[in-house]
């Protein structure tokens, strides 16, 4: 990804204040002071279009061959369909049904032999994603690549033995709740999303 598209992700959170600055608990469990709130971006689809755009191009850019987009529930589903939509896919979603990601069932293409690229929002651990890898290994759909909005690892974390591809790759500190200088700070500790994760 060029520093220019780089800017303009960033610059597409921080116009649709989806960049927020606090104490916040993420899903892996982790605290960091900064949260991509996607919710922000999924409300104005002006902005989710043109962030899709840059997305659409990078998984384009790569030649993968693929059959479907697979993104889990709930954040990343419109990212996820908006790019099945642009890159003229078939889309699919995982969900978690007590507390363990799986498909739905209904699905009407999605078996054996298929190929599909994983979309998703942020990247923090990279624990939903590879939920999600283990459900397209249950059904025998070869994953050809994943890509996520935003990767708060800058690339540190590999998912299955292979690279993330995003469009915004930075360095952003997660604690463990037990070694938090925010929690230490007495700063409000504040849980956004929902991801059904516990």
């Amino acid at each position: 990804m060029s520093p220019t598209e780089n800017v303009t992700v960033l610059d597409l959170f921080k116009e649709c204040d989806a960049l927020l600055q606090g104490h916040f608990k993420l899903t892996s469990g982790k605290h960091s002071e900064w949260y991509f709130e996607k919710i922000r971006l999924i409300e104005n689809p002006a902005a989710l279009d043109r962030i899709v755009d840059l997305l659409v191009n990078r998984i384009r850019s790569e030649k993968k061959v693929f059959d479907y987009v697979i993104s889990p529930a709930y954040g990343a589903i419109a990212i996820g369909f908006l790019a099945a939509l642009k890159l003229r896919k078939r889309f699919a979603f995982t969900q978690r049904v007590e507390e363990k990601m799986a498909f739905r069932p209904g699905w009407s293409c999605l078996e054996a032999g298929t190929r599909a690229v994983i979309v998703e929002d942020i990247l923090t651990t990279g624990g939903s994603i590879q939920e999600v890898v283990e459900c397209l290994k249950q059904k025998g759909v070869a994953l050809a690549g994943i890509y996520v909005l935003v990767d708060r690892t800058a690339g540190a974390v590999l998912i299955d033995g292979r690279p993330v591809g995003s469009l915004l790759a930075l360095k952003v500190e997660a604690f463990d709740p037990d070694d938090c200088p925010l929690c230490r700070a007495g700063v409000p500790l504040v849980k956004p999303g929902a991801s059904d994760k516990k």
